[in-house]
């Protein structure tokens, strides 16, 4: 039960974003613009980067092309289940899929189980996932208003891959952050969990909770963990045995990652481009529920 009460304490404040994004919303406070264009054209990029330049080069190398791996990959039994059971837009629906939200649920869960190596170590698994997120993974949200050539000219127009090659290069200059960049750059992670929280509770209002499909839904996302749980084992099983790169603990802590809930840059992505802005968010929120469940048992294994 202490590990349950660990986690969902780190996890709260970013809750109550939810409840406060739908009150602006009801009352007109703030456009979402003002949230969600800081948010990707300014403060992930600038998070990006200060990311790379804190990890390992080799674990950043390896852990985060497993990530994008499993990002990619599972985009197979997405498009199955597309096919099986109608309802939500199938780009959409892959996207939900594809989307893990590694840091917002991440850090609590390894800080009350590992160490504070173990966040390094997930910082690497989102650069992987994240990277996938914000090329192939915002062509596929886009999809869902524009045509396959006006998606891709929406996601090259996203920084993250920009971000993401320099950084690297950064990492090869062997380039420091310097010092006095430090405390504003720590908070850095906060501020983009409580907009990607604050714009989820924006997208939510108007939804009627009542009247959604239980079945279809609990299809869907138990299909999602089932087919995440499955790939993350082969791609760990792969790594094991032809790469062996890892330590056991970061093993441990990629294994977390099919149980993570779809992250909110799925939300932020339907509000950038006004498509799918409320089937997205009830994807995001029945999978956060999902996973206050799952998470937590799966830490109870590693305590």
């Amino acid at each position: 039960m202490k590990i349950f009460i660990e986690i969902y304490s780190g996890l709260l404040p970013y809750l109550l974003c939810i409840p406060l994004g739908y009150f602006l919303k009801r009352k007109n406070v703030i456009a979402k613009r003002y949230i969600h264009k800081p948010l990707i054209f300014i403060l992930i990029p600038l998070l990006l980067i200060d990311k790379v330049l804190e990890t390992e080069f080799s674990s950043l190398i390896i852990l985060s092309i497993m990530g994008f791996i499993v990002a990619l990959i599972i985009n197979i039994p997405a498009s199955w289940v597309s096919k099986k059971y109608n309802g939500l837009d199938d780009p959409l629906l892959k996207s939900g899929y594809s989307f893990f939200n590694v840091l917002f649920f991440g850090i609590p869960t390894v800080m009350a189980v590992f160490d504070q190596d173990a966040v390094t170590t997930l910082i690497c698994i989102y650069l992987g996932t994240g990277l996938y997120g914000y090329t192939f993974g915002y062509t596929m949200v886009a999809k869902s208003k524009f045509g396959t050539r006006k998606s891709i000219q929406e996601a090259l127009k996203v920084p993250f891959i920009y971000a993401f090659v320099l950084a690297i290069v950064l990492k090869i200059l062997n380039y420091e952050i310097p010092e006095a960049a430090s405390p504003v750059l720590d908070v850095l992670g906060v501020v983009v969990s409580v907009a990607g929280m604050t714009i989820l509770g924006m997208n939510i209002t108007g939804v009627k909770f009542k009247g959604l499909d239980v079945s279809y839904f609990s299809k869907v996302l138990g299909a999602r963990s089932l087919s995440a749980i499955v790939i993350t084992a082969a791609v760990l099983a792969i790594e094991y045995f032809f790469v062996d790169g890892l330590s056991s603990q970061e093993r441990e802590v990629f294994t977390l990652l099919p149980l993570f809930p779809t992250a909110a840059t799925l939300t932020v992505f339907a509000s950038m481009l006004g498509s799918e802005e409320k089937d997205s968010a009830i994807f995001v929120c029945l999978s956060m529920l999902l996973s206050l469940i799952l998470v937590p048992l799966a830490a109870l294994f590693y305590q």
